[in-house]
C-alpha cells in the first residue's frame, strides 16, 4: 500500500512525457549552419488538408518574404507541416507551430517535399518577430517549444527563450549565421 503513490507519481510522469515530441536540440547557430533558407517575412495564409491517399492532415502556411539572409532570394515561401484541422477531424502532433495570418517570423528552412519548405529543427527554426512600441526596432522573440522535449541540449543552454530575451533581429541573424564572434546572447 505504500507502494501506491510512488507508482502512480511513476505513471504520471511516463504519461506526461509520452505527449511530447522528442527533437535533437538546435542552437540558432546550428540551425544557420544547417538550413538551405533563411528568412524573415509576413504569414500571408494557413490552411489545412487531407493528403491525396486521405490519411494524413497537414497545414500549409503561405509566408511572403521581406529580406533573405541565406540561399537564393524568393517572394514567397510555402511551409508544410503535419497536423491540422479540416472540417471536423484535427490530427495534433506534439510540438508542431501554431501559424497566425499577419505575424512576423524569421525561419530557418529546409527543403521539403512538392516545393514547399520545412521547418529547421521541427519547431525551433520559426522565431517570431516583436516590435518596440513607439519605434522602429525589432527583436526576435524564441520559438514556444512547449510539447518538445529537446535531446542532447547543453545543460547551460536552457531552453532557447533563455537564450533570446530581448535581441535585434540583424545581431541575431549575423550570430546565427556565424557572421560575428560568439554565440546567442542578449543584448
Amino acid at each position: 500500500m505504500k507502494r501506491a503513490p510512488l507508482v502512480l507519481l511513476l505513471l504520471l510522469v511516463v504519461a506526461t512525457a509520452a505527449h511530447a515530441t522528442q527533437i535533437i536540440y538546435k542552437s540558432p547557430r546550428d540551425l544557420g549552419r544547417e538550413a538551405s533558407l533563411v528568412v524573415d517575412g509576413q504569414v500571408a495564409s494557413v490552411r489545412s488538408y487531407w493528403n491525396a491517399a486521405h490519411t494524413a492532415i497537414f497545414t500549409e502556411t503561405t509566408v511572403v518574404v521581406g529580406s533573405t539572409y541565406k540561399g537564393e532570394g524568393v517572394g514567397v515561401v510555402r511551409v508544410v507541416q503535419p497536423g491540422g484541422t479540416v472540417g471536423h477531424v484535427r490530427t495534433t502532433v506534439a510540438g508542431a507551430l501554431a501559424w497566425q495570418v499577419g505575424e512576423e517570423v524569421v525561419l530557418f528552412l529546409e527543403p521539403g517535399a512538392d516545393n514547399a519548405w520545412q521547418v529547421a529543427g521541427f519547431s525551433q527554426g520559426k522565431f517570431n518577430i516583436q516590435r518596440e512600441p513607439g519605434s522602429n526596432r525589432v527583436f526576435v522573440q524564441a520559438p514556444d517549444l512547449s510539447g518538445v522535449e529537446l535531446v542532447n541540449a547543453p545543460a547551460d543552454a536552457g531552453a532557447p527563450p533563455a537564450q533570446i530575451k530581448k535581441m535585434s533581429v540583424e545581431t541575431f541573424i549575423n550570430q546565427a549565421l556565424g557572421r560575428v564572434e560568439g554565440g546567442i546572447s542578449n543584448e
